[in-house]
């Protein structure tokens, strides 16, 4: 409760891009707030939950059969561990000795903690062992329209994995997330991306 109050707390006052990619050159008006923590006590649900930190394809073992199967995995190349940096350094405390930091933006820097689902040649790779692993009766896939992976790609890949090769598949148009504003010369991939959802029957 206390590090979730305190990484929640650090958010609302951080002078950072809005995915900590980069510090601030200057105090941001938030950043000159009181840092305060609000706790916020655990709600109970009607069914018990556990939280896991592993590889997807070793947790999908150890869980075994389940109804549902939700994916829903990094699809660019950008490392979550990188970006995200500060709340993870929160959460898992201190070491020993300062993090190492690269570039003027201070980015994380080495190997550890970092995706392999990131990697574009490997994804494939890494869904069909994924998928094999598990013991779920379903799997619901949640890829972004600019991910590793083209859509006819993963539907053909999830078509063999599906026990009787039926794919529902839908999809939601929405704006791309922007950190920085409109200016002459900035040059942007497009306004919209499209989210694809695959529902696919695996036992």
């Amino acid at each position: 409760m206390l590090l979730a109050a305190i990484i929640e707390g650090a958010d609302r006052v951080a002078n950072t891009a809005g995915v900590y990619a980069s510090y601030m050159k200057r105090w941001q008006p938030n950043a000159k707030r009181r840092f305060e923590l609000v706790a916020e006590a655990p709600v109970k649900g009607a069914q018990p939950a556990s939280a896991m930190l592993m590889d997807a394809t070793d947790a999908a073992r150890v869980i075994g059969g389940v109804d549902l199967l939700y994916i829903d995995p990094p699809y660019n190349a950008r490392q979550y561990v990188a970006y995200y940096h500060i709340p993870e350094i929160l959460a898992r405390g201190w070491t020993d000795s300062a993090p190492a930091i690269r570039g003027k933006v201070g980015l994380l820097a080495g190997e550890e903690g970092r995706s392999q689902w990131s990697h574009s040649r490997r994804v494939q790779r890494l869904f069909s062992a994924l998928l094999a692993a598990s013991g779920a009766r379903h799997a619901l896939v949640s890829f972004n329209s600019e991910g590793h992976l083209a859509p006819d790609t993963l539907q053909s890949l999830l078509t063999k994995a599906s026990i009787d090769g039926a794919v529902a598949h839908y999809t939601q148009r929405y704006r791309r997330y922007r950190a920085d504003s409109e200016r002459e010369g900035r040059h942007h991939h497009g306004d919209m991306a499209l989210e694809h959802l695959y529902l696919v029957r695996l036992r």
